[in-house]
């Protein structure tokens, strides 16, 4: 199946807006209090207030985790919905899942681990109060780095033993591909399975799981868009009906995005615990227009885009360790304080990051996923080797019993 090349743009984007974040937060710390005083001059407290915080959560990381889940729940049951996947592939596809994460998870483990091994992290010295400078208190371990790569970091993660902070959505990431996994294996492609999502929709919601509702949303518009629907129940044809209408009418489509995007930011400049479920539906819906507005599809589609998304994973799980180390002794050993400064600084760390997420899907990425398939399509014949033997093995314990 072929890549969905502007959603690649979106993923590259979303990167991206990860490492201004984590930047920001570690060498400038006060950069919205500026903004607060330089604009509290040209306009009211109120606005000021408003649009610094409007700042804030525009280039904040969380919705974009949202929408990496999403993305992912969309692209891996693409080919489900399309090709009518059995669901003996469900165990294939989740170990290969597993082994896609976990070899450069493991890289990037270990490359901190050396860094860190060597004396070479130097974010502890810059006074930042934030959760990010509770890393690195454990001393460096090479079985602990081995457990984290091969366990830890997805199945029991743990933030504040961890040598690279970020892979913290490693393990939501895999927890939801298989739910969604064993969602399909018992739902499938069953009649009425909207009212299923509904149903599941809402307990996780009230469970306030928003990250696998993020999940859901994914795998719910990969089923509206890949398979042959047989569904017709009341709710699966409003879908349906709504699908095509925001299609056809993509100027809505935009306006309803733009109206709901902002409505949420107040919603969460209002009240930050409501961050998580918000970014969830903006997530799900910035999606939804990169596929329905053509404009969107065009814009994400450009080589810039695309190529920044091929460096996307490498690019999330490498930042934080070239942050710590390379960026933070540059920030101390030439007094990168003031923010001109501190920009150029941040240009540099970037040029790196990109750099080395360039070098990482070349060494690690794709021969992650090369093994990651391997490893699947052999399990896929073991398991259709057993059930063609299944027939054989039990005529021939039925002609021992008649004996």
């Amino acid at each position: 199946m072929k890549k969905i090349y502007h959603l690649e743009g979106i993923r590259g984007v979303g990167a991206l807006i990860v490492f201004v974040c984590h930047f920001q937060i570690v060498f400038m710390p006060e950069f919205y209090t500026r903004l607060h005083w330089w604009l509290v001059p040209h306009m009211r407290l109120g606005l000021v207030k408003f649009l610094v915080n409007f700042v804030n959560l525009m280039i904040v990381g969380n919705m974009f985790l949202h929408i990496f889940w999403a993305l992912s729940a969309y692209v891996l049951f693409a080919k489900f919905f399309k090709y009518n996947t059995q669901n003996s592939a469900l165990l294939s596809n989740s170990v290969k899942r597993y082994i896609r994460l976990m070899i450069p998870c493991a890289v990037s483990i270990f490359f901190s681990y050396i860094i860190f091994k060597a004396g070479f992290i130097y974010v502890r010295q810059i006074p930042v109060q934030t959760l990010q400078q509770n890393l690195y208190l454990i001393p460096p371990s090479f079985l602990h780095a081995l457990k984290t790569s091969v366990w830890s970091t997805l199945f029991d993660y743990d933030y504040f033993s961890s040598y690279n902070g970020p892979l913290w959505t490693i393990q939501r990431e895999f927890y939801g591909s298989v739910f969604c996994y064993a969602l399909f294996g018992v739902i499938d492609k069953s009649n009425n399975r909207t009212w299923f999502y509904a149903l599941i929709f809402a307990c996780v919601w009230v469970l306030k799981i928003y990250w696998l509702n993020s999940f859901l949303f994914g795998y719910l518009l990969s089923d509206i868009d890949f398979s042959d629907r047989k569904d017709n129940s009341i709710l699966a044809r409003f879908i349906q009906n709504l699908d095509q209408y925001l299609t056809k009418h993509q100027g809505i489509l935009l306006t309803l995005f733009t109206v709901i995007y902002v409505a949420g930011r107040v919603v969460i400049y209002r009240n930050l615990e409501r961050m998580d479920w918000v970014n969830c539906i903006l997530s799900f819906l910035l999606i939804l227009i990169s596929l329905r507005a053509q404009i969107v599809s065009e814009l994400m589609k450009f080589k810039v885009f695309t190529s920044l998304g091929k460096l996307s994973f490498g690019l999330y799980v490498l930042h934080w360790p070239i942050l710590c180390s390379l960026s933070s002794w540059l920030y101390l050993r030439f007094a990168l304080k003031s923010y001109p400064k501190a920009l150029c600084l941040m240009a540099l760390s970037a040029a790196v990051c990109l750099a080395m997420a360039w070098l990482f899907n070349k060494l690690v990425d794709q021969h992650a996923i090369k093994l990651a398939s391997k490893a699947a399509n052999h399990i896929e014949n073991l398991t259709k080797y057993k059930t063609k033997d299944q027939p054989r093995e039990s005529l021939v314990r039925e002609v021992a019993l008649a004996k």
